[in-house]
Parts: structure tokens; C-alpha cells; sequence
């Protein structure tokens, strides 16, 4: 499962380090203000994941923006499958979509969703891998934002494979913080002068 934030209004100079328990407390708080938008209405998060398959992934994102997240897009690998679809993200909502691994394939299931601000003209990115074998791959996830003036979704994979190798995430058009997810589940946060954006993963297969 992946939890991710998106707030408005950052201030890159506020250095102090935000710790699992400080985010789990401001979740807490938040659910005061955020409500469920129409993917989660009627359902928790794992209800959207598929049954029946080894790697599943289902993700939740929250709109702490005064901004409407909009024109979803999911980039995935070969043969895997969006089992519930991405959608807008109002101001005080958060919505939830989940993805499989290739069905009768031992392979994971990875890549990235993005949204864009209105009104901003800027995308959100949040990139995720989570691997067949453990033995061998981590689960890691990776959010962050695109320059001012940029909206046009690269093709393929190549936000993901930014996002997953580069050893730089503050180079280009694409600026984003990355984490593995294995032995620990701290969270990653991405920090500009306008937004923060905050994200967890669990470290299973069902992710």
C-alpha cells in the first residue's frame, strides 16, 4: 500500500526532519479534514487491490492543495494491469487506485502515475516498483513535481526510469526525492518553495 500527501505552500528553509511517527500524527489530524472522494466512497484502500495475485499495489493520495489534481496518467510495464483507474483529485479528498503483476508471470508490477495541477501547469509524479522477487528487488517509491511550465507526459517509461535510476533527482524537468522499502518505511518527502510532498510504502508484496 502507498500513501502519499500533497500540500501546498512549502517552505524549502523548514529543514527539520519530518519523522514516521510526525507524518502518522499529521495523518491522524488530517482525517479530520480530508474525506473520501468517489474511489474510496464506499471502500478502503486494500478493498481496491486484486484478489488472487502474488504483487498487488494500491495507492492513496490526499490533496492538501487548494488545487484540483487533474488528467490522470499511469505509465505500467508490459503485461501488467490497472485493476481500478486513477482519477481527479479535488481540494480535501483523497482517492485510491490499484494495480497488478502480469497475469501467469513471475514479474512485478511498477511504474509511475501522474496528475496535474490546475491552474499551475505543473505535474505530480509519484513513481513505485514493487518486485516478484524479493530475494533480489526492494520495493521503492519516488514522488516529486515537474518545472513550472511543464505538463506534457513523457512517453514510455521514461519518467520511471528516471525516477528509479538516476542518482540525482534535482536535475532536468523532472525534480523528485526517492526511498527503498525494505528493511525500514520511513517516509520520502520532495520539498520545493511552493509544495511538499510526502509518501509512504509498505514493504510486502501486496504494496
Amino acid at each position: 500500500v502507498i500513501f502519499a500527501l500533497v500540500l501546498g505552500n512549502a517552505s524549502p528553509v523548514q529543514s527539520v526532519a519530518i519523522t514516521a511517527t510526525a507524518v502518522a500524527t499529521a495523518i491522524g489530524a488530517a482525517s479530520q479534514i480530508i474525506s473520501a472522494g468517489t474511489s474510496l466512497a464506499s471502500t478502503i484502500l486494500s478493498g481496491l487491490a486484486a484478489s488472487g495475485y502474488r504483487v498487488t499495489c494500491a495507492i492513496q493520495v490526499e490533496n492538501w492543495t487548494r488545487y484540483p489534481l487533474i488528467y490522470a496518467t499511469v505509465q505500467i510495464n508490459r503485461n501488467a494491469a490497472v485493476t481500478v483507474s486513477p482519477s481527479s483529485i479535488l481540494p480535501g479528498k483523497r482517492e485510491g487506485f490499484s494495480v497488478r503483476m502480469p497475469n501467469g508471470l513471475a514479474e512485478g508490477v511498477y511504474g509511475t502515475v501522474s496528475w496535474e495541477l490546475l491552474g499551475i501547469k505543473r505535474r505530480f509524479v509519484l513513481m513505485w516498483s514493487a518486485p516478484f522477487n524479493f530475494n533480489h528487488f526492494s520495493n521503492w517509491m519516488g514522488v516529486g513535481l515537474t518545472r513550472p511550465g511543464i505538463t506534457k507526459v513523457p512517453s514510455g517509461m521514461t519518467w520511471f526510469n528516471k525516477m528509479y535510476y538516476d542518482k540525482t533527482g534535482r536535475v532536468g524537468n523532472l525534480h523528485f526525492e526517492r526511498g527503498e522499502f525494505y528493511y525500514e518505511t520511513n517516509p520520502v518527502i520532495y520539498r520545493d518553495s511552493k509544495f511538499e510532498i510526502e509518501g509512504t510504502m509498505t514493504n510486502i508484496h501486496n504494496a
